[in-house]
């Protein structure tokens, strides 16, 4: 059915932060409004199809944008089964995208178009889409895992857990293979409906079929396997006893639990169950008929739920046996418990508290069933019995692993669920019942809790994807108990409680605290104020137990205010006034006890600290170690006859990089300079080096040993700010977040803040006093970036000294004590940097990345800069624009050219539309292959020349595949492909099996080479040979259950366009290698362009990077036909760098690699840009106007 644009709505009746559902048609749709954009989504949730209207919408510091929790408070009719049931939940969406951002939502809503006009709110929408039958969407997939081969994650485990584990996975990229292996005899089910609907078929249960697991999400199920042990040194795994091993390159173990049974006599009768799976459903409903007699013993939630489900089945009785006061009192307390117990009476259930089972007696006549229950000398009669006493930790299986099991038979894990003990602590995660994880409060708990264990799923998801992912949320359960429980928290140690309403009525809120602080929120019939509680809790803005007694609501809290600055969503600035303050609306937010003693920071925090540390020249720097010279040593580095690096000393000479040098005159003009070519490999020789005889026709690039200096700065960082989080932002540079650490000194130097006064006027709301004061000389190497600047001329003439000019000194914020902390850690740890390995470096300290990044090149070398809140304005206002991150290159020059505008304050008096241009990126698509190229400075004009040219490629591909093979040993690659080009024609392709050897030398690899280039050359060359690559293809295991090889090799062609082994030519060029080496310009430039089309060409100079997809380009305005080269080599290198400061920061958390830089690893390929033929006739088009000009439609 085609869409439909309907006038849903006034915007004037939807305020900001509010939700309203409204209708499409015979369907409805959620509205959403944030600022001034109003979001349109489904209005059903996903799980059980309740009105989303009814939870609440709320501001998420740490992701800044809003999400939607669907905590629902709507009973209906379950009538698939039925029977009557609340199915409520913790389910999280995000309003503006559809997205799934908690479990247990199996699916993500549908996303509609929304604008305002005439002062209504028009939504476009497919009308099938707004039905409640039709609510959900598959979640977007950046990977379906269908191709994938090698080891992969397996899942140990069939429940929650493992099936959100595997959507997570896919919904984040992951590639390789998924295996879940499972006790149970059915996919996983959604196990609440069992006890709460007691439902029997299991195809009512599954979260997807068999078939959708296995072609949309690539995962392979093996049902009825046991998995009985684990060899975490080998990364395998044990099933049946040893009849089967399978291996892994990420482990998740997500076992769940195993019922008790207590140890009585009669425990075993055939009638006495426990309640966890399908089997278990079915025995229970096949003896629940009308006229039986039911003893449950427990009086746990799963007892109850089940109460409650057989309720409705006219039973003759059902009694139940507790060891506490009332049912549930462990957890809720002995009032909550007493009024649910007061409802559950009223259905004619019969409780036995404070009592214990003596032993279940036989059935006269049949010794084999369960015919009564003996308590207190008193005989209960049973014509079956459920035992709903709890679980235990199902971990048998990890005794001799190496992993500690604890005392209550779980798992201890760190904050991204990774296990904190055995051999393997980085790939071996545990989820669920049995992972005992650190909570929002810092205390370590495990909690059987079936929302959580599907949170715990889609956060190791995330994390095994490459986007490492703290488990923070609060624990969520629902229990259907007459009415609807619902409870977020962790409250098992709570010291007090305050209740407000009646429990006996099955409507009242619940506040447990320890301490004075509010740990758990349980309610009934008092929707949505556990929802708005979980939230609470998570952004550490719960009120204390004292402001509740008082008076105040939860529902009161505005999110608005979270952590003290307003939220705002951007407006378009008006008119061509001055640009004030004011549009820099939060330089001095409120900070209050509650912001200083929060455990969850997020991006809004009013104390946030976050530090760039950039290595000064670290090309250059790195040489200077190598070499032990002097820092104030002038030195160069050299890659072919381009300088790439220069340090601080010879940049007092005058010497940059955009300049081209003669380097024998340059020496002559400055003898006290070192010139130092970067290492290459050379042929003959199995490790990159330095040689005296460099050159291009005999050397390859290298920078590997850059990579190593990085990771030695980075691990030495991490050594001397233990509780600083580290993020690689590039090879050179690092982001750091004090804020935790600057919480802990703030409060041991000021320990008066530690507690909220008693006269505290808002409890923990009240702003904290002002600051006593302190001088920014505590930082002797920091520069403190002055409110008003002075003119560049006054700095220069004055020195550093003129920047702080005490009369414009603002009066000092907490922020600006945060600062002056982050300042102290960082400038202790650069020295400890310096003065062990050497390296001088240069940080910018603020509020955040943005502002960090800007400032740490304020004043360099050796530096550090702090920008505090008030000088953010005047510090921005001059700054070319197109020097910030995203607004730079065609985007830049595009706003520059179209608006006049150069500086920031030009932007602050733009007016921009609503409207945007989407400019589409291709991806890349990622091959299990490995390449080594050279475009030759010199082309090939004897057939004997390649044989030299095939090894220096062939001790590059063997060096690199070996370090692959140290971690996975058992690859292997089917095919060795050598490939020509000659002159501008397209280029010639030779492959072949590439025969197994114990070992891969350089002259095997030659030899398989030579053969190939005798096949494909001869030895008569009529055209000069101009590029040479050497690839290995279709690299994979040698057998079942190799580990995954996409996080180590380049991206290279689709497995559609592998080159017959009898193909000679190809009419689909490779394109151009980025392999490190000094760009011929006729090859890599212009690539197959005809000579006549070339000066067309000049326009936009460029070139794709396969592994990111992006096309990067040199404006026509920044070119010369003389510095085309300079111009895209410096552009290749920092892209290039890029990917290597991914690299490198996967690689500290103990993930693969995906690529290497562009010398020393898999090649990046530049693909000359496609072009239309000249001759070819097309229809005339309206020209786009304004900045659309600048931009291509996709």
């Amino acid at each position: 059915m085609s869409t439909k644009t309907i006038a849903v709505l006034d915007f004037a009746e939807l305020q900001d932060g509010q939700m309203k559902e409204v209708a499409f048609g015979e369907g409805k749709v959620l509205l959403s409004r944030l600022g001034d954009k109003i979001h349109a989504t489904s209005a059903f949730c996903t799980h059980y199809g309740a009105p989303l209207v009814k939870g609440v919408l709320t501001s998420d510091a740490r992701v800044v944008w809003y999400v939607l929790i669907d905590f629902l408070n709507y009973l209906r009719n379950y009538q698939a089964f039925g029977i009557h049931q609340s199915p409520w939940h913790g389910a999280c969406f995000n309003v503006c995208t559809g997205d799934i951002e908690d479990a247990p939502a199996p699916s993500a809503l549908h996303s509609f178009k929304s604008h305002v006009s005439d002062g209504k709110i028009y939504v476009t929408a497919n009308p099938a889409h707004t039905l409640s039958n039709n609510k959900a969407r598959q979640p977007k997939l950046l990977s379906s895992g269908t191709d994938s081969v090698g080891r992969g994650v397996i899942i140990v485990g069939g429940g929650a857990a493992a099936f959100h584990t595997v959507e997570s996975l896919r919904e984040h990229g992951y590639s390789s293979s998924i295996m879940i292996l499972s006790k149970e005899t059915y996919i996983p089910i959604d196990r609440t409906k069992l006890s709460k609907a007691l439902v029997t078929d299991p195809a009512k249960v599954e979260w997807k079929t068999a078939g959708e697991f296995k072609i949309k999400y690539g995962t392979t199920i093996r049902l009825g396997v046991d998995v009985t042990s684990l060899d975490l040194h080998k990364k395998e795994v044990t099933l049946d006893g040893g009849e089967e091993t399978l291996n892994y390159d990420k482990l998740v173990l997500a076992t769940g639990g195993t019922p008790r049974r207590l140890p009585v006599e009669g425990a075993q009768f055939d009638n006495v169950y426990t309640f966890r799976g399908i089997a278990d459903a079915q025995k229970v409903e096949a003896a629940a008929k009308e006229g039986k007699r039911l003893v449950v013993i427990g009086s746990s939630f799963i007892s109850m739920e089940l109460v409650v489900a057989v309720s409705k089945k006219k039973l003759a009785s059902i009694d139940v046996i507790g060891m506490e006061s009332h049912p549930f009192e462990g957890v809720l307390g002995k009032q909550v418990g007493a009024g649910l117990q007061k409802y559950h009476e009223s259905q004619g259930v019969k409780f036995h508290m404070e009592t214990k089972v003596e032993k279940i007696v036989p059935q006269e006549g049949n010794p084999n069933l369960a015919g009564g229950v003996v308590v207190n000398g008193v005989t209960l009669p049973a014509d079956f019995v459920v035992m709903g006493v709890g679980v235990v930790p199902t971990t048998e299986y990890i005794k001799g692993s190496g992993i500690t099991i604890e005392k209550d038979g779980g798992i201890k894990v760190d904050k991204y669920l990774r296990v904190q003990s055995g051999p393997d602590q980085e790939n071996v995660y545990a989820v669920g019942d049995i992972a005992i994880y650190p909570q929002v409060t810092g205390e370590y708990s495990r909690i059987e809790h079936w929302n959580v264990a599907g949170n715990h799923g889609r956060a190791v998801g995330k994390t095994i994807s490459g986007s490492p992912q703290e488990f923070v949320k609060v624990p969520v359960f629902w229990s259907a108990q007459g009415q609807q429980l619902r409870y977020c928290g962790v409250g098992h140690s709570y010291d007090d409680i305050f209740l407000s309403g009646d429990p006996g009525e099955m409507k009242f809120i619940a506040y447990y605290a320890k301490q004075g602080k509010i740990v758990a929120v349980a309610s009934m019939q008092n929707d949505p104020v556990v929802s708005k509680a979980s939230e609470l809790l998570r952004l550490g803005l719960m009120p204390s137990l004292e402001e509740v007694r008082g008076g105040k609501s939860l529902l009161s809290v505005d999110w608005h205010l979270v952590h003290g600055a307003s939220m705002q969503v951007p407006v378009s600035w008006k008119g061509k006034g001055k640009a004030a303050d004011q549009d820099f609306g939060d330089l001095n937010p409120t900070i209050t006890y509650r912001h200083l003693h929060s455990q969850n920071l997020g991006v809004r925090d009013p104390l946030r600290v976050i530090a760039l540390c950039d290595s000064d020249a670290f090309y250059a720097a790195c040489e200077m170690v190598r070499l032990g010279v002097d820092k104030d040593t002038p030195l160069v580095v050299l890659q072919w006859d381009a300088l790439i690096a220069i340090n601080y000393p010879a940049r007092k000479f005058g010497i940059t990089r955009l300049k081209r040098y003669n380097m024998k005159e340059l020496q002559v003009k400055h003898p006290e300079l070192k010139i130092v070519h970067v290492a290459t490999y050379k042929e003959g020789e199995k490790q990159p080096g330095y040689w005296d005889d460099v050159d291009t026709k005999t050397h390859k690039v290298s920078l590997d040993y850059y990579r190593r200096e990085s990771l030695k700065i980075a691990a030495k960082f991490k050594e001397c700010l233990p509780r600083v989080e580290i993020e690689k932002a590039s090879i050179d540079e690092a982001f750091f977040d004090f804020s935790k650490r600057v919480r802990e000194v703030l409060l041991e130097r000021y320990p008066y803040l530690a507690q909220v006064p008693l006269d505290a006027a808002h409890g923990a709301d009240t702003p904290l006093p002002s600051p006593p004061p302190f001088s920014w000389s505590n930082i002797k190497h920091s520069i403190v970036i002055p409110i008003h600047p002075a003119p560049p001329e006054e700095v220069k003439k004055d020195g550093i000294n003129s920047i702080r000019d005490e009369k414009e000194e603002a009066s000092p914020t907490w922020h600006d004590v945060a600062l002056s902390i982050g300042g102290e850690l960082m400038e202790a740890a650069r020295q400890q940097v310096y003065e062990q390995l050497g390296y001088s470096t240069s940080a910018g300290i603020a509020r955040n990345k943005f502002l960090a990044k800007l400032t740490a090149s304020y004043k360099k070398p050796n530096n550090q800069s702090i920008l505090r809140n008030a000088a953010i304005p005047d510090y921005l206002r001059p700054l070319p624009f197109q020097k910030i991150r995203f607004l730079g290159g065609k985007l830049g020059t595009a706003i520059a050219s179209e608006f006049e505008a150069a500086t920031v304050e030009d932007l602050l008096y733009v007016e921009f539309s609503a409207n945007c241009i989407v400019v589409k990126e291709k991806k890349s698509i990622i091959n299990k292959s490995m390449l080594a190229s050279k475009n030759l400075p010199r082309p090939i004009t004897n057939a004997s020349e390649g044989f030299h040219w095939i090894r220096v490629l062939a001790a590059e591909l063997a060096l690199r595949f070996n370090e692959v093979r140290e971690i996975s040993p058992n690859l292997w690659p089917k095919s060795i492909v050598l490939r020509a080009r000659r002159g501008y024609s397209a280029g010639q392709s030779k492959q072949a099996a590439f025969a197994f050897t114990p070992e891969v030398t350089v002259d095997t690899v030659a030899a398989a080479g030579n053969a190939l280039w005798k096949d494909l050359i001869g030895t008569d060359l009529a055209t000069k040979v101009t590029s040479v690559s050497l690839a290995f293809t279709g690299i994979e295991g040698a057998g079942h259950g190799q580990r995954s090889i996409e996080g180590f090799l380049t991206a290279g062609q689709s497995a559609k366009r592998q080159r017959d082994e009898n193909s000679d030519t190809d009419n689909d060029s490779w394109g151009v290698s980025l392999d490190g080496d000094r760009v011929d310009e006729k090859d890599e430039v212009f690539g197959d362009t005809p000579a006549e089309d070339r000066r067309s060409d000049l326009h936009a100079f460029s070139f794709e990077c396969l592994r990111c997809g992006k096309r990067l380009s040199i404006p026509s305005s920044a070119l010369s036909s003389l510095d085309v080269k300079e111009q895209l080599a410096a552009l290749r290198l920092e892209h290039d760098d890029f990917h290597f400061a991914q690299d490198l920061a996967k690689e500290s958390l103990g993930e693969p690699i995906i690529s290497r830089s562009s010398t020393g690893g898999p090649k990046h390929v530049l693909k000359p840009l496609s072009r239309s033929s000249p001759n070819k006739k097309k229809g005339r088009k309206e020209e786009p106007r304004g900045i659309e000009k600048f931009f291509r439609r996709l």
